[in-house]
This record gives structure tokens, sequence and C-alpha cells, in this order.
């Protein structure tokens, strides 16, 4: 059976809690008062000890940094107890002002030491490097617009970040000027390929003018293009041999003179097979100029995602400026580069050197120097 609570204890219980209440208050008022004086002290030693290193060697010592970082390390942790302790009080009594303006000068005080401590974190620039790349991505695949474009959005990051633009904005330049000055060339390619879909000609043509604009993805798929269509007309060629030597034969009847009709008698097919073979070499030589300057670095990259593209891992990689496309001196770009490696953490790992094409062949020739012949076998 329940036995009630005689009056006289119920009316004390209430008293007991508020007192008890009250207490508790004044103890964290009390642990918070302790903790921050302790903090104040870890600053005054912190001060102390840097006033006194630099009067003995006219400078700040190198072993007194490591101590003052220490003072301010307990201050900081002193006052985080202090801040806590505050916070307790007003949540016994969040209705006391005074208790209210103690939790907010102490959370001040914890901000300022923490950015007292805090050292400056190097700007990674995340965005620029995706632009940066990305335009230069954009032109190897033949999108001279989006190039532009994403190559200007890179100089603008550099410039909200106050760094010098660089090799941005010698991307931008190259881009601009080259798209200006092949533009007419290329459309009348463009206008040839569409009007004759099967001339190996303007597709050979488009392709090493694509590689003098440097668009390497671009070119090597229009010289593979070009070497299917090159293909096909050989094929056809051979076909169409096969047909006259057995309608010679049939015509010189069974005890005429065997009849003798190979396609390397032709000149036309001579052209065609030694054009073959250049479209042979120009896409090896393109496999090699690629391999250094269109793909990051393949160290720890699976087999499957090597020479896509693709980068993985934490530090990325910027790809090389157009402009080395063009010249062998790039100081200006050296020195931007190891400018900017040492703010940010961007890897520029420059990669080898370019592989060496025979000297028998030379590189792609321009797509005027081949014409003739070129015309010859689209015929």
């Amino acid at each position: 059976s329940h036995i009630p609570t005689p009056l006289s204890d119920r009316s004390v219980a209430p008293r007991r809690i508020a007192m008890s209440l009250h207490a508790c208050f004044e103890r964290h008022k009390e642990l918070a008062k302790n903790h921050e004086d302790s903090a104040q002290m870890w600053l005054e030693d912190s001060a102390a000890v840097l006033k006194q290193r630099s009067r003995s060697t006219g400078a700040l010592g190198a072993d007194a940094a490591p101590v003052a970082s220490k003072a301010l390390r307990c201050a900081l942790s002193q006052q985080r107890l202090a801040v806590r302790e505050h916070r307790e009080a007003a949540r016994l009594r969040p209705r006391d002002v005074e208790t209210q303006k103690r939790l907010q000068g102490a959370r001040q005080s914890l901000r300022a030491l923490q950015s007292a401590l805090e050292t400056p974190k190097p700007k990674p620039l995340r965005r620029f490097l995706a632009h940066y790349n990305l335009s230069i991505r954009y032109w190897d695949l033949g999108k001279p617009k989006q190039a532009i474009a994403e190559a200007e959005r890179a100089c603008d990051e550099l410039r909200a970040a106050n760094f010098a633009t660089g090799c941005a904005e010698h991307n931008l330049e190259v881009m601009t000027q080259v798209h200006a000055h092949f533009r007419a060339e290329e459309k009348r390619l463009l206008d040839a390929c569409q009007q004759y879909p099967s001339a190996v000609g303007p597709g050979y043509e488009l392709g090493i003018l694509y590689f003098d604009k440097r668009m390497l993805v671009r070119a090597e798929e229009q010289l593979k293009a070009a070497r299917d269509r090159a293909r096909s007309a050989c094929s056809l060629q051979l076909i169409g041999f096969d047909r006259r030597r057995q309608q010679r034969s049939e015509a010189a009847g069974p005890k005429g003179w065997p009849v003798w009709l190979t396609s390397m008698e032709e000149p036309r097919s001579m052209r065609m097979a030694e054009l073959l073979e250049d479209i042979g070499d120009d896409l090896d030589f393109l496999a090699g100029v690629r391999l250094h300057w269109c793909a990051e670095e393949e160290a720890g990259k699976v087999e499957d995602l090597q020479d896509v593209g693709i980068i993985d891992g934490e530090r990325r990689q910027l790809l090389p400026c157009l402009r080395k496309r063009y010249s062998q001196e790039c100081q200006e770009c050296d020195q931007w580069w190891s400018e900017l490696s040492r703010c940010t953490s961007v890897s520029l790992h420059s990669g080898a050197p370019p592989p060496q094409r025979r000297p028998s062949t030379g590189r792609p020739v321009s797509a005027g120097q081949r014409s003739r012949d070129v015309r010859a076998c689209a015929r």
C-alpha cells in the first residue's frame, strides 16, 4: 500500500530543487571564470616568451615559435572549457542577460584564438583546373567554340584568385588566332567532304589541316576515316582489275596468250598504295604525340582507363600549354607553372619528351603538299 507524503515535506521539495539549481548555476559561473583566468595566464606566458626571445636575439628565435604555439593551444583548450561552462549556466537561466553577454564574449575570444592558431591553407583552384584542362580537351576534339569559352573561364578563375593568367591566356590566344587563320580553308574542305563523301582527297587534306591546328584527337579520327575510304577505293580497284583481266582472257580465247594484269602495273593503284602508307605513318606519329600532349599521369591508373583522359587521385595535373605544341622555347610557361605549383595543390608533372619521328618520313605534310597525288587518286 502507498503511504502519502506529508504536506510539510511536499512544500520543502520545490525549495530544495530551486536551491540546487541556483547552486549549479553559481558553480558553472565560478568554473567558467577559473577557465578564463587560466586561458589569460597562458596567453600572458606566450606573449612573454615571444618578447623575451626577440629581445635576446634581436629576432624571433627558432625555438620560440613552438613554445608560444603550445601556450596558445593551452589557452584555446581553457577557453573551450569556459565556453562550455557559460553555455550550461545560460541553459539553467536562459533569461539572464548578464549570462548571455558573458557567453557571447567567451565565444568571441574562442574564435579569436582559433584564428590565431590557424595556418593559411593553399588555394586548390579546382575550378580553374577543370576549365583549363577542359578547354584543351575540347580543342583536341575539334570543338573550338567550347574550347575558347572554357579558356576564358579559366582566365577568370585565376584573376579572381589574384594569380597571373599565364598558360591559360596563352591557350586562349593560340585558339583564337589558329581558329581564325584556318576557318576559311576548313569550311572549304568540310563542304567538299559533304559533297563527295566517298572521296579520299578532301578527307585526307582535312585531317592534315586538323593536325596543323593541333587538334590531335580530331586529326586522328579524320585520318582514320580517310584511311577507310582509301582502303575501300583500293578494294574497288582490285575488283575492277580482276574483272578486266577476266574479260581479256575470255576475249583471247583458250589458244591465246595468258593475260597478266596486276594492280601494281597501274599508276593510279601505286599512288593509292603510297597514300595508304603515308596515312599509316601519320597515324603512328599522331599516336605518339597524343600520348605526350593529351594524357595525364598514367601511374596508378588501371589499364582500362589509360589513354582515355580520365583523372584519378586527389592531386590533379595540368595539361601542357598549347603554345608548347608550336614552339620549343617556353621559358615563360615553365616559370608560370613553377610559381603556380608553389602556391596551390595542383600537380604539374611535365612527363617525358614527345617521341621523335623517323627522319625518312617527316611530320605530316601540309594540306597542299600532296594535293596533286591525292586529287589524282580521288578521281
